[in-house]
């Protein structure tokens, strides 16, 4: 059952368009970003301050994000429990839809990797970025932190009553 849900949310995910696409285009640049900065204190002994700036940018990201999807999904959300679904497949619809953006984001940015370095490679550049470490610290960051938006957007969408639904139609 939950599965089926995830699935759903997914499709969910991808229907809301120019918003989905905008904060997987902010995500990428978050976690590229943060990945560099990450990869600069690992190898160069770079500032801690500047992470953790960036690390309370991405929380801020995600909880706009997730205030943004229970004020998008409330008529949804209230039509969907006048259906019956219960609080945990809701909190389901919603952790989906923002682990897709995460995920989109991730290969978004191996992608912009993969040809950086072919293309510095093919010119005889030597390119260097940063490395797979910093990178999956990050991704590890980025998704804890966005929980932290699933929870205020599905703490916000277990006060939608069904009654909202009602008055939409």
């Amino acid at each position: 059952m939950t599965f089926r849900i995830f699935v759903k949310s997914l499709g969910l995910a991808l229907r809301s368009g120019k918003r989905f696409l905008f904060f997987v285009i902010i995500y990428a640049i978050l976690i590229w970003i943060t990945a560099y900065i990450l990869d600069g204190m690992i190898s160069r002994g770079e500032n801690l301050v500047v992470l953790i700036l960036l690390i309370v940018g991405v929380a801020v990201m995600a909880l706009v994000y997730g205030f943004l999807i229970s004020n998008y999904r409330k008529v949804q959300v209230a039509t969907l429990r006048c259906l019956g679904w219960t609080s945990a497949d809701i909190k389901w619809l919603f952790i989906g839809e923002l682990l897709l953006v995460i995920v989109v984001a991730t290969f978004i940015d191996l992608e912009v990797i993969v040809h950086y370095l072919g293309i510095g490679f093919y010119f005889g550049l030597n390119p260097t970025i940063f490395g797979a470490l910093p990178f999956s610290i990050t991704f590890v960051i980025v998704v804890g932190v966005q929980f932290l938006g699933v929870l205020v957007a599905y703490n916000k969408m277990l006060k939608v009553r069904p009654m909202e639904a009602l008055r939409k139609a």
